[in-house]
């Protein structure tokens, strides 16, 4: 089967040309699974730039388009972006291009570039399969018989948890036959030798704890710095070691941790690594922590239990679901 996948959203933060995989890690996993399963996979990510590659089986397409912030992509303000499309047209025609079987879309909460390629789906007779990926019906009374239409034409829409689905349906936005019940990802990671793994990496502690998630308020890095330093007080010589995409609390972080003699030599912040080492960091630990507040995918969590790594994760449902409640 010819299956493409579309992601209509992309970074424009400043970054070399070989990061932009890593910032795709659910896309890639999905490509990958699907490839391994000997469907012809070609992934459409808007971009920056036009270029093409290959990743493992899988081709990848990046299709040059005006950037739009999420917010602008669910509709904008009072849902006016749901009537500009310009910036959609070359997207669409490279999926169109592709000749697929079937299209599936990153992201239901998009709501305009789902309404452009629902409505090429509906006209080619072409099944049509949507993640959830976070976000929330738009709220505006005027915008539901829209949403409705738009979502309609979604053939299936996978939700990680039935709580992400039930706002969508409480609305009437959805069906509950176009509903299932999917992880986003999983992990190709594999448990390896910890004595091993650590001379690689130089990590060292009795235990292991490490956190791997970006230093934003959603992921709540502080939260973990406190559980840490509490940890150390029955676990003295526990270390906590940090990696991170995104940095904007890096400054309270480090604040946090100065001023906290607990905690003096025992947390080291490595910032960002490449994915290709990121198997060996988490095969080095014993125990991740994570605080966030809310999860889209948990892919962070995933990745430490495919190393054997038990993970201390917040109670948020999402989290429940990927340790079967723990």
């Amino acid at each position: 089967m010819r299956i493409c996948l579309i992601s209509p959203y992309y970074e424009n933060k400043p970054a070399p040309l070989g990061e932009a995989p890593g910032r795709y890690l659910h896309t890639d996993s999905v490509a990958s699974a699907l490839a391994r399963r000997k469907h012809d996979v070609v992934v459409v990510q808007a971009f920056r730039e036009n270029r093409i590659e290959r990743r493992g089986s899988a081709e990848f397409r990046y299709v040059r388009a005006p950037h739009r912030p999420s917010a602008r992509l669910a509709g904008g303000r009072l849902g006016f972006d749901l009537l500009i499309r310009g910036n959609l047209e070359q997207l669409v025609q490279t999926a169109m291009d592709v000749r697929p079987d079937v299209v599936h879309m990153f992201s239901l909460a998009l709501l305009q570039p789902l309404l452009e390629i629902g409505a090429w789906c509906a006209r080619a007779r072409l099944p049509l399969t949507v993640s959830y990926h976070g976000g929330a019906p738009r709220p505006e009374p005027w915008l539901s018989g829209v949403q409705r239409r738009i979502l309609k034409r979604c053939h299936r829409v996978f939700y990680p948890t039935r709580f992400s689905a039930d706002a969508w349906l409480a609305r009437g936005l959805l069906r509950e036959e176009q509903v299932a019940m999917c992880m986003e990802v999983s992990s190709v990671f594999e448990p390896a030798d910890r004595a091993a793994t650590r001379l690689r990496t130089g990590m060292s502690g009795h235990p292991v704890f490490v956190w791997n998630a970006g230093l934003n308020a959603r992921k709540d890095p502080l939260t973990a710095i406190r559980g840490f330093s509490l940890i150390r007080r029955t676990w003295p010589h526990a270390k906590l070691y940090m990696i991170y995409l995104t940095s904007e609390m890096l400054g309270e972080v480090q604040a946090a941790i100065a001023a906290d003699p607990v905690l003096a030599g025992a947390v080291e912040m490595r910032g960002r690594i490449p994915h290709t080492q990121v198997e060996d960091f988490l095969n080095s630990a014993d125990f991740l922590l994570h605080s966030a507040r809310s999860e889209i995918g948990c892919f962070g969590v995933l990745e430490a239990m495919a190393c054997g790594v038990i993970p201390v994760a917040t109670d948020i449902p999402l989290c429940r679901t990927v340790t079967r409640d723990g």
